[in-house]
């Protein structure tokens, strides 16, 4: 498959994630870019509560759940807004046009969507090139496993690696987001998943940015389309998630925090240009922090960190404006109680939504003074430094410096860069365990949180750059024709994306696709599967039946022929559980001549074939299952076929 014959898969992400959305959006008045632009928050909730309830109603997974709920949510929604008490329009939404006010987000929303797809484009290589990281055996698999089931329920999707123990939580919007294009779409699982990363990278991050920095400051048209190059210039973010892990239902979640980070400021009153009212903000709240949340943890505990400096923002300014409208003591009260019970959640959600401590087991990768340095000049783990995009994010500071409303923008910069030199940098601690545990102490996951915040700095550093030349610009134009001296903001803005593409896509961005594009190349070292493995499992489907059960060696990559070839397989999972049954079948298959317990193990797993995939295993490991090993000369074994040293053998024995 070509990125052509790819494209309704594509589409179909697109449309996916935006039309249920957009149309709530548009239901509680949003203007038309906000509406846009929140759409894959508010459907990301919409899905991942749908996959939840579909269970306990009977339904099984389909976008039939998705429209159900989106209907219900679209009654509700239009119920609320026909009572007096509802803004009739978005506050302050005197008629503009729209083509001066909206279309300069829409074009930078563009040229990010072009610019951040071709990253992905390139670093993905062909549309049915998956990542060769330890953790997609489990992501591609858990999309078979929801088309298996038809249940893509977050308190289910772990039964597929649990075997005779009971499914906890995991995070599963992603993997039901990636089924419903292979639903909709009819592309094989891969090719879902390559359309579902340059969805929420290229659309959903930008989108989400833009919303946040125009609730931050009125930009002039030049940094607005500006934006759309500066959004994709961080090599850290989104790439670095597609690079490391692989940790999709990750980058789902860190794309969308701007946007609901906005949300949660407008509703304690810290945005500068309250343009939507704040009822409307609780109800975007209620339909688009859920979404954050199921995504992946990690997304809503960097939401709410994030938000600590807000609250201090909305306390402190508080404080202020009782003292100086003589309020009573009782408000001070109010507020600090307020205040009090604010922090007191999180400190009870950052003590309970974290990974136990045997999973948070990564140490620091470097000095403490190095991480620093790495984290400003925006150069994680030793890349090339990103020179321009660092001075436009302490241009950023200086800009909220000189306006106290934003000093909280920088306050949760700050915070994100103390965040991760304490991961990269410090060993491991009972405080290190306490801060930067939540995120497993992980530095490449701290370091994707730099430009949730490092971004809208950019773009407001662009601003202050930009502003004074836009002021020349039209002082220069002024009295001209009027075709001109409209059009000469967005010619500006035309030299400002010229001149951005060179300054931002240089050593740092070519360095960060460069080492993406090495984990989803597929050669005779491919760390996951080979050449001659990936072909093996796509002959799966004609050499073998279509209820076949294979054996594996998960960390060979073997798992995999249940996502790409639709094979059931022991494992789907390195990190899976062992049945009793599927422990003989490990241990003692090719025995089963000498040990009557093994038939009955066969039995009950219904095992065929056994892939082997030799002993090169995903992250230098070491796993060992002697009863798939070295199985050539064993009668109990047929060679069905082979690809170089990838072998496919059907078992024979218990017969």
């Amino acid at each position: 498959m070509d990125w052509l014959g790819a494209l309704p898969a594509i589409l179909t992400a697109l449309a996916l994630l935006t039309v249920p959305g957009l149309a709530i959006g548009l239901v509680l008045r949003l203007r038309l870019f906000d509406a846009v632009a929140l759409a894959p928050l508010v459907t990301v909730t919409l899905i991942s509560v749908s996959a939840v309830a579909a269970p306990f109603a009977g339904i099984g997974w389909s976008i039939l759940p998705v429209l159900v709920l989106t209907v219900l949510v679209l009654a509700a929604c239009f119920g609320i807004t026909r009572f007096s008490w509802y803004p009739a329009r978005t506050a302050g939404s005197a008629e503009h046009s729209f083509l001066r006010h909206q279309g300069p987000w829409f074009v930078a929303a563009a040229a990010a969507f072009l610019l951040i797809g071709w990253q992905v484009v390139h670093i993905i290589g062909a549309p049915e090139n998956f990542s060769q990281t330890f953790d997609n055996n489990f992501h591609l698999n858990a999309v078979r496993y929801i088309l298996d089931t038809g249940n893509a329920s977050s308190l289910n999707l772990t039964s597929m690696t649990t075997a005779d123990q009971p499914a906890y939580f995991y995070p599963a919007a992603w993997h039901g987001f990636v089924s419903l294009i292979v639903q909709l779409s009819g592309a094989p699982i891969t090719a879902a998943t390559s359309a579902g990363i340059i969805a929420v990278s290229a659309a959903v991050w930008p989108l989400s940015v833009l919303f946040a920095v125009r609730r931050l400051a009125k930009l002039v048209p030049a940094a607005i389309l500006g934006a759309g190059v500066l959004v994709g210039s961080f090599s850290a973010f989104p790439i670095l998630l597609m690079d490391f892990g692989v940790l999709y239902p990750n980058l789902l979640s860190l794309a969308m925090v701007p946007a609901a980070l906005m949300i949660l400021a407008g509703i304690l009153r810290q945005l500068p240009h309250p343009d939507i009212p704040v009822v409307t903000l609780i109800l975007l709240a209620m339909l688009t922090v859920p979404g954050v949340a199921v995504s992946h943890p990690n997304g809503v505990m960097t939401l709410f960190a994030l938000a600590v400096p807000v609250v201090l923002s909305a306390y402190i300014r508080g404080l202020a404006g009782l003292y100086r409208s003589g309020a009573a003591r009782t408000r001070y009260l109010f507020a600090t109680l307020a205040t009090a019970a604010a922090f007191t959640i999180f400190f009870v959600l950052w003590n309970v939504i974290r990974p136990p401590e045997e999973a948070a087991f990564w140490d620091r990768v470097e000095t403490a003074p190095q991480a620093f340095g790495e984290a400003l000049l925006n150069a994680p783990f030793g890349r090339p430094a990103a020179v321009f995009i660092s001075v436009l994010v302490l241009l950023g500071l200086v800009y909220c410096f000189r306006r106290p409303r934003l000093l909280w923008v920088a306050g949760g910069y700050l915070l994100s860069v103390w965040l991760f030199v304490v991961a990269a940098g410090y060993p491991i601690t009972e405080n290190r365990m306490f801060i930067t545990g939540v995120w497993y102490n992980d530095p490449y996951r701290l370091a994707a949180i730099l430009p949730i915040m490092g971004a809208p700095l950019a773009i407001l550093g662009l601003q202050l750059v930009l502003e004074p030349v836009d002021r020349w610009v039209r002082a220069r134009v002024a009295g001209t024709a009027g075709a001109v001296s409209g059009a000469a903001p967005f010619v500006l803005g035309l030299v400002a994306i010229l001149a951005l593409v060179p300054l931002t896509q240089g050593a740092s961005m070519n360095a960060a696709v460069s080492s993406a594009r090495n984990s989803y190349a597929v050669n005779d070292d491919s760390a996951l599967v080979s050449t001659d493995e990936l072909e093996l499992l796509r002959q799966l489907p004609e050499l073998t039946e279509p209820d076949a059960v294979i054996a594996v060696n998960p960390w060979t990559g073997a798992a995999l022929a249940y996502a790409i070839a639709d094979r059931d397989t022991t494992y789907k999972h390195t990190l899976s559980n062992t049945s009793p049954e599927a422990a003989v079948i490990d241990n003692s298959l090719k025995d089963a001549d000498s040990m009557p317990e093994v038939c009955d193990a066969v039995e009950a797993t219904g095992v065929d074939y056994v892939l082997d995939f030799g002993t090169r295993q995903i992250n230098n490991g070491t796993a060992e299952y002697p009863g798939i090993e070295d199985i050539d000369s064993d009668p109990d074994f047929q060679k069905v076929a082979s690809v170089g040293e990838a072998s496919l053998y059907e078992f024979v024995g218990c017969s």
